[in-house]
């Protein structure tokens, strides 16, 4: 019985808690193209241009402009994590 409270408990904090995204997704906001995978849906979202990207490319739709993006992709600013709600 005390190791099912435990478990419990443990799941409930995690969940009150949660999780934080990885910098990753925050750093996939700085660029302007995404390539889909056509087997699962996956895009990865790391390309400058559509031509580096390849035929399955997409246009991010987190991509938050070059103005903004500049700062962080040429003067090493650190990335900061930008939440936003469902």
């Amino acid at each position: 019985m005390r190791f099912w409270i435990v478990i419990l408990s443990t799941i409930v904090a995690s969940l009150a808690f949660g999780t934080r995204p990885s910098e990753a997704q925050y750093a996939a906001q700085l660029y302007p193209y995404c390539k889909m995978s056509s087997s699962s849906g996956a895009t990865s979202c790391y390309y400058r241009s559509r031509a580096e990207c390849g035929s399955s490319c997409i246009s991010n739709p987190w991509y938050i402009g070059p103005q903004r993006a500049w700062p962080y992709l040429h003067g090493g600013r650190p990335l900061q994590p930008h939440y936003v709600r469902p």
